[in-house]
């Protein structure tokens, strides 16, 4: 069987990086004479035996990853003698005698890979989420039609609406989308939508998703529209908000951002091979090979997971993860040691020093993407609940004023601008007071829930505090802020929000935004969308006014 387009890439580059590997392996050989030569005719050097083992180890574990199989087995062996030679302190005659002949075996060997480099990747880990957000929705009642599809195309999904089951059958056949939203009576026959369902359910291995919204409540409805395959089933009094609720978790409409991992390696073709499995995998990858710049990399690229090698100059590997868990912001991300380090001892060292995982080389692509996805989603999973609102799945305080100060750090160095949007819902006390506590939470729901949608992945959005939300939008001026949330602006003031009782009110929001580099911290960058905030409320609220001091409605 041919292997598919992304599968032959890899492959390719596979076999570029092991040529390229090829090409430097007699300097990396040469290196290594150099240095044993050094050390033969100075006598002990504790700096020299330990470049002389990382070089080796080097050697060891990226020849492994690259298939020099002859290179790997001598790499090995030279690597464990200088090891010994490192923890005596000393150059023992009989351990020279034994790596002078292991590097002369080195010299002479065929410098030709036994096999090409294993580039299987299996399917990549859900690092984004696919759907299409297409959702049909099959009504009679013409009003109620347009009303529900206004409110869901809010939220970002695209809809397509039907009066009738005769063209819904038709565009389901011709493309089916990601959710039906289906009524059960039509002409006063009280089933013919589940009937609709049952027929182009017939034959699918799995049925189509389908959330049943009627005017009826019983358990023989009910039933019937779970034997139909319903995933899904609201009674049209049910609040719209519950409604999308039920939508992003089956079309899982919001992307999730993209793997983040940091590796740390002096060995650039090991990282090389590396970041390829990982970024063919979906991943965000950045590599540096000087461990010292590890804090600065950190800051600004913000990983999911450090994935390092344990032997490296300046620091090794053991050590760099002690001072990276000494910083508080730093101490959930997972590490994973990446080494032909086989010792068990040091391997359990290494866990014990702050370590998640060790992974050895040659490490099989599949057996890396593995590791570290997992690794990532159980990361993700505890960050979430250590930084984010119960009740809206957002940022909280402290974490967003965190991600703030990282955007800024990082628009210092690019030169590019940062807008920092407070927004406000407008008489929320009021929504609280006269509709109740629960009523109110819907209405932060409502208005994160759209904020979620409408912004980029890139964004970041927090629960600022009780009904206070604020966004981070980089690379976004502060008149292009004000465009896109004056559009959000808009929509959450068209959304009918349901009470306890079933009526109806519409809320609005009030919204300041400066924008970076003027101020040029964060704090003042705080503080003045604070005060564009109060004037936005004492200028009559639901607006949203920009640094300088200008308003639009």
């Amino acid at each position: 069987m041919a292997a598919h387009d992304g599968q032959t890439d890899t492959q390719a580059a596979m076999k570029a990086l092991q040529e390229g590997f090829g090409r430097k392996l007699p300097d990396r050989i040469a290196e290594i004479n150099s240095i044993w030569s050094s050390l033969k005719e100075k006598g002990v050097s504790v700096a020299l035996l330990n470049k002389l083992h990382l070089k080796l180890h080097n050697l060891n574990g990226t020849s492994a990853t690259y298939h020099y199989d002859t290179v790997t087995k001598l790499a090995r062996e030279a690597e464990l003698i200088a090891k010994a030679m490192v923890e005596k302190g000393s150059l023992p005659t009989q351990q020279q005698s034994e790596i002078d002949e292991v590097i002369s075996r080195l010299n002479k060997t065929s410098l030709t890979p036994s096999s090409q480099p294993d580039s299987e990747i299996f399917m990549p880990p859900e690092t984004a989420n696919q759907g299409s957000k297409l959702v049909y929705i099959v009504e009679d009642d013409s009003e109620l039609l347009q009303s529900t599809a206004m409110h869901i195309r809010m939220f970002g999904y695209i809809v397509e609406t039907f009066h009738d089951l005769e063209s819904f059958a038709s565009a389901f056949r011709n493309s089916e989308p990601d959710v039906t939203i289906m009524d059960i009576i039509f002409n006063d026959h009280e089933k013919d939508g589940i009937e609709m369902m049952v027929e182009l359910n017939k034959g699918r291995k799995r049925a189509a998703k389908t959330i049943f919204l009627t005017s009826e409540g019983d358990i023989n409805h009910r039933l019937s529209a779970v034997r139909a395959g319903g995933v899904a089933y609201f009674q049209k009094t049910a609040n719209i908000g519950q409604l999308i609720d039920s939508l992003d978790s089956l079309v899982k409409q919001e992307a999730s951002e993209p793997f983040r991992v940091l590796l740390i390696d002096d060995d650039e073709e090991q990282a090389k091979f590396s970041e390829l499995i990982l970024q063919q995998a979906g991943m965000q990858t950045r590599s540096i090979t000087q461990p010292l710049q590890a804090l600065e990399s950190l800051n600004d690229f913000l990983p999911d997971l450090i994935l390092m090698d344990v032997y490296m100059p300046e620091c090794d590997g053991l050590e760099l993860s002690k001072v990276i868990r000494q910083v508080d912001t730093y101490v959930s991300i997972p590490i994973v040691f990446l080494s032909s380090e086989a010792d068990l001892h040091k391997q359990l060292d290494a866990m014990s020093l702050g370590g998640d995982d060790f992974l050895t080389k040659p490490i099989a692509p599949w057996h890396l993407i593995s590791a570290v996805s997992s690794r990532i989603k159980r990361g993700r999973i505890i960050r979430t609940l250590a930084e984010c609102d119960s009740l809206t799945g957002l940022l909280n305080h402290t974490s967003g004023k965190k991600r703030f100060d990282a955007e800024i750090s990082r628009a210092k160095r690019d030169g590019s601008p940062v807008s920092f949007a407070m927004l406000d819902i407008d008489h929320f006390k009021h929504v609280n007071d006269v509709y109740g506590h629960p009523t109110g939470d819907r209405v932060l729901k409502s208005l994160s829930g759209l904020l979620r949608q409408r912004l980029r992945i890139s964004d970041s959005i927090s629960r600022y505090g009780g009904e206070e939300f604020v966004a981070i939008l980089p690379n976004t001026t502060a008149v292009q802020a004000k465009q896109l949330m004056d559009l959000i602006r808009k929509d959450f003031s068209a959304i009918k929000q349901q009470s306890e009782e079933g009526g109806h009110f519409q809320c609005a929001f009030s919204c300041g935004i400066s924008c970076f580099p003027n101020p040029d911290n964060s704090t003042a960058l705080i503080n003045t969308a604070d005060k564009l905030l109060y004037e936005a409320k004492e200028n009559g609220r639901n607006r949203i006014v920009i640094s300088p001091l200008k308003q639009s409605r």
